[in-house]
């Protein structure tokens, strides 16, 4: 295991390298609420941008024309079937539109642009002549229609030395996708929550998309973008909600778009202006926020600028020799156990590694190595306190061998996500359990302790909250989890971020419960047993952050030292204050079962052993009768 480091060092090298060339991002502001913002002072987009891109601001996102937009803005005549049936026949004519049509006719729009309107929208639309014009009719209500880019705009944008992402659209049926897709573009960010030509045209958009970087949006989900994530070129984009920016200051919203981009590789910063004043002067905060954005990225070493396709080469020898370290690993996981035992929880994991990961393949061993790592280091380590600084070199060591077997192109643009992450932070503790478990019984004194155990108010108390922790552990996990961070948290984190890369929680939390269960050695072995595997969560962490290919890899390394360093001083405070209180506890319970026993010794001295009813009587009854 420790030889196979050598190739795995080799590929973390070169893929830090690739990820230190990649600090260029592009800031790109959303047209249509900037057209929005534009409004108010009586401007367009294009002349209010111009002043927000002298604080740094260098991208446009354009989004595709729909019949609605064109018809507002003068290039195309749209009416509906009903409205044109009405008055049609209130001059005694009948025209054969059904009610239900929309209606479009070339008003201003160039006419190659209106013949790819009409060519790429199914069915085919029919023609007819009303009043002397030619209108084409398609069923139903066509507002959001795809409608292409009218051709201007964009030349408009670029020329001025914009940097160009085009937001095309999806209708049902559409043809000829892409054939319309701008050259002035350099980025395509599908509109919505499904991609132009899904299901029936992603053949013909991958062929069209090869000389864009396609924008794949973090937290939003849209149909048909994992079919085309391997074939065509693409980057993270991190973006805010526009009616969620409206409730932030301008300082929070910076550093949410500076951790996405040090911290998860988003690369395409999609910002929007201020288009509501809940927060004050909505001009005045869409320009701290761009200004202080370019300000901290600068700080953080970031180019605003055009991007390039990222592009991670492995050596495959370097890969699978870091594969057999990954194996190695697997046995001694497999020694922790007695007998067979060993065998079966070995075959158990490589099993659930080869059911996530579709295969016995590169995600099935990254997959093995978060989930046995995190226990080697406090199921092989004496229980001394040396032993946490040992097992997180373990655990790093395992964090190596996964960045080195599962990082690819398509893994470090987080087009293709880690195989089970979900059980990288709930199968390891669950291990080191029963490991720990089988120190003392074997499993068949378990089932006979167990069996026979009388059920206590205190156990239920203990199971209760160890399921209540496990539940937090896995609701809170990823960027958007289903239980939140208090405001507490956030504060910290927030303080945290500012002086450091900011540490996870499970780590600050799960270190310090490792110094306690470690240096404490007379505490009872099942409260030991409880601490160590908080650690074991840490730990399990430390996999859990290597395996978010798109974090760059030192960051991950630098988060989880912090993280090791503020943990352990957390725990070395807490070890004498844990001391002092159990003993103060101790005490305490024993003066109590002396003072006990010493008023049933005089009481029975005395024959005044007390009555049930009297037992059951206020304490200032029996004091008042005394």
């Amino acid at each position: 295991m420790l030889l196979s480091l050598l190739p795995a060092f080799g590929l973390a090298v070169r893929r830090s390298q690739v990820e230190g060339r990649s600090r260029t991002v592009t800031l790109l502001m959303d047209e249509v609420a900037l057209a929005e913002q534009a409004d108010y002072l009586g401007l367009t987009s294009f002349e209010l941008a111009q002043r927000y891109r002298e604080l740094g601001l260098s991208g446009i996102a354009l989004y595709e024309e729909t019949f609605e937009s064109l018809a507002a803005e003068g290039d195309i005549a749209l009416r509906f079937g009903d409205e044109v049936r009405s008055s049609m026949l209130a001059q005694g004519d009948v025209v054969d539109v059904p009610g239900s049509s929309t209606l479009i006719s070339n008003l201003a729009a160039d006419e190659d642009t209106f013949a790819t309107i009409l060519a790429k929208n199914a069915p085919a639309a029919q023609e007819v002549t009303l009043a002397g014009r030619t209108w084409y009719w398609y069923p139903g209500d066509g507002r959001t229609r795809p409608a292409s880019v009218i051709g201007e705009q964009v030349q408009t944008w670029s020329e001025a030395g914009w940097t160009v992402a085009y937001r095309p659209r999806n209708f049902p049926g559409l043809r000829n996708v892409g054939e319309d897709f701008p050259a002035e573009a350099s980025y395509l960010i599908h509109a919505s929550i499904e991609v132009a030509g899904n299901p029936n045209g992603l053949d013909d958009l991958v062929a069209a998309s090869q000389d864009y970087l396609t924008g794949v949006i973090e937290g939003t989900e849209q149909d048909g973008m994992e079919d085309i994530i391997g074939r065509v070129p693409n980057t993270r984009v991190f973006g805010i909600n526009q009616d969620w920016l409206n409730t932030l200051e301008p300082a929070e919203v910076v550093s949410k778009y500076l951790l996405a981009a040090n911290e998860r590789g988003a690369r395409l910063l999609y910002v929007r202006p201020y288009t509501k004043e809940t927060m004050g002067d909505m001009f005045a905060n869409t320009e701290a926020l761009v200004g202080g954005l370019v300000t901290a990225l600068a700080r953080d070493g970031f180019t605003v600028g055009e991007l390039g396709s990222l592009e991670y080469d492995s050596v495959p020898l370097w890969r699978n020799l870091s594969a057999v370290g990954i194996i190695a690993g697997l046995g001694l996981f497999a020694m922790l156990y007695p007998g067979l035992w060993g065998a079966f929880m070995a075959l158990a994991v490589l099993g659930l590694g080869v059911v996530a990961g579709s295969g016995f393949n590169w995600d099935a061993l990254a997959l093995v190595a978060a989930l046995i790592f995190p226990i080697l280091g406090y199921g092989l380590l004496p229980n001394r306190v040396w032993a946490l600084p040992m097992a997180t070199l373990i655990s790093l060591a395992g964090a190596l061998l996964l960045a080195a077997v599962g990082s690819d192109t398509q893994s470090m643009l987080a087009a293709e996500p880690f195989a089970g992450v979900a059980a990288t932070l709930l199968v390891p503790p669950v291990l080191f359990l029963v490991h720990y478990a089988l120190r003392f019984h074997s499993v068949a004194g378990w089932i006979r302790n167990v069996w026979g155990y009388r059920i206590r108010l205190g156990d239920v108390i203990i199971v209760f909250v160890g399921m209540i922790a496990l539940a937090l552990v896995f609701l809170r996990r990823g960027n958007f989890p289903a239980i939140g961070a208090s405001d507490a948290e956030l504060a910290l984190r927030d303080w945290l971020a500012e002086r450091f890369v900011r540490p996870r929680f499970k780590e600050l939390l799960g270190h310090p419960l490792a110094v306690l269960a470690l240096g404490n050695s007379d505490w009872a072995a099942w409260i030991r047993g409880l601490g160590l595997t908080g650690g074991v969560i840490a730990q399990a962490t430390i996999l859990n952050s290597f395996s978010h290919y798109h974090t760059p890899l030192l960051i991950s390394l630098e988060r989880t030292l912090v993280a090791l360093v503020l943990g352990s001083l957390l725990g070395f405070i807490g070890l004498p204050i844990s001391r002092w209180v159990v003993a103060l506890v101790v005490r305490w319970l024993r003066h109590d079962a002396l003072s006990e026993a010493n008023a049933k010794s005089k009481a029975n001295a005395d024959g005044s052993n007390p009555t049930r009813a009297e037992a059951d009587m206020p304490l200032e009854s029996l004091s008042r009768q005394s």
